[in-house]
């Protein structure tokens, strides 16, 4: 029978692709969450533009809870980062706590920075050091938002701009 033959065929060609598959993805471990939380905040932390944006869902939305700002997709999140790189050029976060629920990781950092030019000050020099929490929501395996949470008054304090 035709069909018959036909429907053999198909099967064979899905066991084949299935076992091709596997032999492919043999020792391959599946990233975590958490280890793309890891990846994102190293990349930040080099500044790299590119490698950063590649970490998120197109039409990422960064919400600032203290500034009260959302920047919403690629140019406006790429924007946002190199303003904050070009104000704190040796910006960096330390994370502290990572915590993984679903599609949410939480994590708890320290966040450094010595002050370039930011909202209109010249460069101080005076550097800052905060703690700060960050809600990363996924969809997939990339990040589709991240909401910040820091002590905005405390860093102005050790900015000397408060």
């Amino acid at each position: 029978n035709q069909s018959a033959a036909a429907w053999l065929g198909f099967r064979r060609q899905m066991h084949d692709r299935y076992v091709r598959r596997s032999k492919e993805q043999k020792g391959r471990q599946p990233v975590s969450k958490i280890d793309h939380v890891k990846t994102h905040i190293k990349v930040e932390n080099k500044h790299d533009m590119e490698a950063i944006l590649a970490t998120l869902v197109d039409e990422n939305p960064i919400r600032d809870e203290v500034a009260g700002q959302t920047y919403r997709g690629r140019d406006a999140v790429a924007k946002r980062y190199g303003d904050l790189w070009e104000a704190f050029p040796d910006f960096t976060v330390s994370p502290t706590g990572l915590y993984e629920d679903g599609a949410v990781v939480i994590m708890q950092a320290d966040y450094f920075g010595t002050k370039g030019a930011f909202n209109d000050h010249p460069p101080t020099g005076n550097s800052f050091n905060v703690r700060i929490v960050v809600v990363f929501n996924f969809e997939g395996d990339s990040i589709a938002s991240e909401i910040i949470y820091l002590d905005y008054a405390g860093q102005l304090r050790q900015l000397g701009l408060m």
